[in-house]
């Protein structure tokens, strides 16, 4: 048997509901548009909802690509299988240990997104509806120091993981956490809506700033739509759940992050926001996350505001989650084909134990990293990245499997065309437009070059290394990658 064993050891655990789940936490319409709209302020020019659409638009080859690569070959660590058996080891270990890396280096971005949209904004919201000073000030202080900072991000990490170590637990608590996110994201859009009319543009503005926060939208929302490729193996009635997973979950992600826009163009206005963002107003509450606009309509109820903001914590929480669970099965991939050593593919609670224990190990690494010394990712080259080194070589990978569909051609050839058209706005707009460029670049330069070159050399590193062990011991990687791996 050239495989590890004839079988993964990893359970039919997912379902329709489940794999819908997964999608719309990781698209987040909430979470996704909160960071564009901060953005948008330094767009003035640019259409909000025309932003919205264009982005949708561009990223519909792309989910229909991986619903039908998925509906074809359900296997866990999909993004790792296709790429892998499409160009071979040395490409597959490429990719998977740059993907690892990236979720891994990503867990630190993610925490302290959870704290500055989220647990900032909320407890300083919470606190000036009850008119509770100290807690403002808590609230203030978590951002006023590195260590308190490296802690809270800490604690999240940690929830993650802990969420995530058991295959049964991790199914449920993605689908109440993800009612939860549903049923918050509603009220916010029906405060919003019946506060008090704004206005709302309908002058679609197609210019080039509106492009250029199209790709904003692509980069912190609509490109994160292939959750389900990563646990395809362990979802049942694989067609029938990919068809929500994919299609379902993306269609009402799309709609919330539509009326998220509209209801806050109604309820707050164009003008007032970017003025708030950009000046702050008289509320001791940040004005950097959607959720200080989305409680503002019930903040003199601090039962709503508590709810809202409970509801808010699943935003990243559930990103966090699904990097987890990603980092863990690629992981349990590479060491299934013996790229990587065999303990890390033992499953314990329906989970890859070991491999999940090992990335939250290197993950807490880069959370010293990143948040105690400050040498953080920007925002650009965070997205970029997975779009280029993910999205990007997964859709010329699925070229190879057009024989299987003939679809797959038109969806992979398309989805290169709208992921380059993508890369390419975000980099000509954040060069010929400073104010932008400095906006969605801003970080430690330093470290963004190395996060760049890291990924891909950790990965050519790992299969030299790989082939050299195996080829001792009588085994040919080559031969292993010629088969689709067992389920």
């Amino acid at each position: 048997m050239k495989f590890l064993r004839e079988s993964t050891g990893l359970v039919k655990e997912f379902g329709a509901v489940d794999a819908f789940a997964l999608n719309f936490s990781f698209l987040g319409p909430a979470a996704g548009v909160s960071y564009p709209l901060f953005v948008s302020a330094f767009l003035p020019n640019s259409s909000w909802i025309l932003s919205v659409i264009l982005g949708a638009v561009l990223m519909i080859p792309l989910v229909l690509n991986y619903y039908l690569l998925n509906a074809l070959i359900p296997r866990s660590a999909g993004d790792y299988i296709y790429v892998s058996r499409a160009f071979g080891p040395f490409a597959g270990s490429i990719l998977g240990m740059s993907l690892l890396m990236s979720f891994m280096m990503g867990f630190p971005v993610l925490a302290m997104l959870e704290v500055i949209m989220v647990i900032v904004p909320g407890l300083q919201a919470i606190g000036y509806s009850l008119g509770n000073e100290a807690l403002i000030n808590f609230a203030n202080s978590i951002l006023s120091s590195p260590v308190n900072l490296f802690i809270t991000t800490t604690l999240i990490v940690l929830i993650a993981f802990l969420l995530s170590s058991s295959e049964r637990y991790y199914a449920r608590t993605f689908r109440y956490l993800t009612f939860l996110q549903i049923i918050g994201t509603v009220i916010m859009i029906y405060g919003l809506l019946t506060f008090h009319y704004a206005g709302v543009s309908l002058d679609p503005k197609l210019n080039t700033q509106t492009f250029a926060l199209s790709s904003i939208f692509v980069l912190s929302l609509f490109a994160f739509a292939n959750a389900p490729s990563f646990f395809a193996g362990e979802i049942k009635k694989s067609r029938k759940s990919f068809l929500a997973g994919y299609l379902l979950s993306y269609t009402v992600a799309t709609i919330f992050a539509l009326l998220l826009i509209i209801s806050l163009e109604i309820g707050i206005g164009k003008e007032n926001y970017v003025s708030a963002v950009i000046s702050g107003w008289n509320l001791p509450i940040s004005t950097s996350s959607l959720l200080s606009f989305g409680v503002l309509p019930f903040i003199h109820y601090p039962a709503i505001v508590m709810f809202i903001f409970v509801t808010a914590l699943s935003w990243y929480l559930l990103y966090a989650m699904i990097n987890v669970g990603a980092s863990s099965r690629i992981l349990f991939s590479l060491s299934f084909d013996r790229l990587l050593p065999a303990f890390l593919a033992d499953v314990k609670r329906g989970v890859p134990f070991n491999a999940l224990l090992l990335s939250f190990l290197v993950s807490m690494i880069f959370n010293y990293v990143e948040v105690y010394l400050g040498y953080s990712v920007s925002f650009a080259i965070d997205g970029l990245w997975f779009v280029i080194w993910n999205y990007l070589i997964v859709a010329i990978a699925s070229i190879k499997f057009y024989k299987l569909d003939k679809r797959v051609l038109y969806t992979s050839i398309s989805s290169v065309i709208t992921l380059s058209a993508v890369v390419f706005i975000t980099l000509y707009y954040g060069i010929v437009n400073s104010t932008f460029g400095g906006v969605i670049f801003e970080g430690n330069f330093a470290f963004d070059i190395i996060s760049i070159f890291i990924p891909p050399i950790t990965g050519a590193v790992t299969y030299v290394i790989s082939q050299k062990v195996r080829s001792k011991q009588g085994i040919k990687l080559s031969l292993i990658y010629k088969e689709i791996p067992p389920e």
